[in-house]
């Protein structure tokens, strides 16, 4: 047993810190958000104790399932964001602008991103004409009948950005950064394998392509050290999803 501690503690000893923490925290941090982040889950636990009853306002609201996503928000933000933030700050002692959070932007920023939104739009247009995406978007359900343009969507939308940044950041800054100095270009495609399977679940052609947008937006992170182009292709795409399926259902108005 000693010459199996010896040798493990000789294997580990020339190895990264910062990217081996940043490894294992990627797996505790989604196997944390996917255990943790369902409301239904988190109530059935909590009733299961003294606490019952205490937050069963997160499933039993009437109007919408805003509660429910709100927790889940929360979770995410809380293990993509939160966490690594205080790690890095408390814990490394360096920088939150070293991991993507530059407040730069980089030169030709805003063309970029409408020379990127003119390409992904016009296939999310596509894309929302399938029955996969129909039956998964919007994830905010309205259930008294009244439309959903309105302020339970604006505050959806509102959460679902905050989201976003949080999953720019773990993604794109904490994970890709951590690595940088370990694994130099590659990088940007560990990352991605993770991205990709954050997406199982949904419409096949959206888990392909977190492929293409995980590689690009890893390499515009990598470059610039800014995570804002990514963040805002994201919200940009995402809203118009959500627009684009309650359009097509008859129930945006």
């Amino acid at each position: 047993m000693r010459e199996i501690y010896k040798a493990i503690e000789e294997d580990f000893s020339v190895l990264d810190k910062r990217a081996l923490a940043a490894l294992v925290y990627t797996a505790i941090g989604l196997t944390c958000i996917f255990y943790l982040g369902n409301a239904q889950k988190f109530v059935d636990l909590l009733n299961q104790t003294r606490f019952a009853g205490s937050a069963d306002f997160l499933i039993s609201n009437s109007e919408n399932n805003l509660p429910s996503l709100a927790f889940w928000i929360l979770v995410v933000v809380l293990f993509y964001f939160v966490v690594p933030a205080l790690g890095i700050k408390y814990v490394l002692k360096r920088d939150l602008k070293d991991y993507g959070l530059n407040l730069k932007i980089e030169k030709g920023f805003w063309k970029l991103y409408l020379q990127c939104a003119a390409v992904m739009l016009p296939l999310v247009y596509m894309v929302s004409l399938t029955d996969g995406f129909a039956s998964k978007y919007p994830f905010l359900k309205v259930y008294n009948g009244e439309p959903y343009f309105g302020s339970a969507l604006l505050i959806w939308e509102l959460l679902y950005f905050l989201q976003f940044f949080g999953l720019e950041f773990f993604f794109r800054g904490f994970l890709v950064h951590s690595l940088k100095k370990a694994l130099g270009f590659y990088s940007i495609f560990v990352m991605t394998v993770p991205y990709c399977m954050i997406h199982f679940g949904k419409p096949m052609t959206e888990s392909f392509a977190a492929i293409f947008a995980g590689i690009f937006l890893g390499w515009l992170s990598y470059k610039y050290n800014s995570i804002w182009l990514g963040l805002l292709l994201h919200c940009t795409v995402a809203l118009t999803m959500d627009v684009l399926a309650l359009h097509h259902k008859g129930l945006l108005f």
